[in-house]
């Protein structure tokens, strides 16, 4: 049983709501386009690797081996020289 004399406020109503809901979605979808095309692009920026890694050169290796033989130090398990690299970035094995 419908009321007339609120079928047309209820039918208005709805056609608002319902097109808030959409213009809500369609939004979520442009943002989502946004983020994937930046997620795109730092994927891009780690495969063709752009960060410049360090070449150490094997009369440096010997330095280093050296040094840390001379002062004890401890490297932890399943790194290498990359870590006395960053920790140390004034390389004392060269002086």
């Amino acid at each position: 049983m419908k009321n007339a004399l609120t079928y047309r406020v209820e039918s208005s109503l709805g056609a608002v709501f319902i097109s808030l809901l959409s213009l809500f979605f369609i939004g979520l979808m442009f943002i989502a386009v946004k983020n994937f095309g930046s997620d795109m692009d730092v994927m891009t920026a780690m495969d063709t690797n752009h960060i410049k890694t360090l070449a150490i050169s094997q009369s440096e290796v010997v330095l280093i081996q050296d040094w840390v033989k001379n002062n004890g130090i401890v490297l932890p398990e399943g790194s290498g020289f990359r870590y006395l690299l960053r920790k140390y970035p004034d390389r004392p094995w060269l002086d």
